[in-house]
């Protein structure tokens, strides 16, 4: 059983959602400390100036290393209005538009908790489901594992079953493969390659949510990694 872990990021790039579609479960890591300026409550867009930031503001003053799954969105501006009108500013023009933007309004006007994962994961199922992804996904906090690095990955992975872990590339700086080993887990790399699809205004830009894939591509069901 093929096991892969990720923070929950907002509206992830196309390379989360392969590595979820090689994976038999996903675990979303949301024990962790949040680092602030990271893709976990912002990502990037298309515009005719290029690729923009899209952000859940979050509250972050004295509570320095909070967990993942504690960060309060802030209300001091009224994000799900703005990011609204960006997606229809920007993406009005893209052929499946009119079929996706009702579903995405729905997700903002679904929203009334008040921690950012309460929004971040239910943009993930429905990323997901557009591409044809049927892996299911887990929250680590749901697991009661605890511990650091490798230790927790390993544990994470056990917890679920797991007899593969399948890791990011950059997984290759920092993994100790010795305590995988040592639970009877077999350690692969994931990698992705960004290719180019159709996109609104001028050059073509890699690495943007999946949102932007999404309005502007037809779909595949289920995800074949864009071929």
């Amino acid at each position: 059983m093929i096991v892969s872990i990720h923070q929950p990021n907002l509206f992830p790039w196309l390379g989360f959602f392969d590595k979820m579609a090689h994976s038999d479960m996903m675990i979303l890591l949301d024990t962790v400390p949040f680092r602030k300026r990271s893709y976990q409550n912002r990502v990037k867009i298309k515009t005719p100036n290029g690729a923009q930031w899209l952000t859940v503001p979050v509250e972050t003053k004295g509570k320095f290393a909070q967990l993942t799954k504690d960060v309060k969105v802030s209300d001091t501006i009224n994000w799900k209005e703005d990011h609204q009108k960006m997606f229809q500013l920007f993406y009005s023009r893209s052929d499946h538009f009119d079929e996706l933007f009702p579903q995405l309004e729905s997700l903002y006007e679904e929203f009334h908790g008040d921690k950012l994962i309460d929004f971040t994961i239910p943009g993930i199922e429905w990323t997901k489901k557009q591409l044809g992804i049927e892996t299911p996904l887990v929250t680590a906090s749901s697991l009661g594992v605890n511990g650091k690095k490798s230790e927790l990955l390993s544990d994470l992975v056990k917890s679920v079953g797991g007899t593969t872990y399948l890791s990011g590339p950059t997984g290759k700086d920092y993994l100790e493969h010795d305590i995988f080993a040592e639970k009877g887990i077999q350690v692969d790399y994931h990698s992705f390659s960004i290719f180019e699809y159709p996109q609104l205004f001028n050059a073509f830009e890699g690495g943007l949510s999946t949102i932007d894939y999404l309005f502007n591509v037809k779909r595949n069901t289920p995800w074949n990694g864009g071929e």
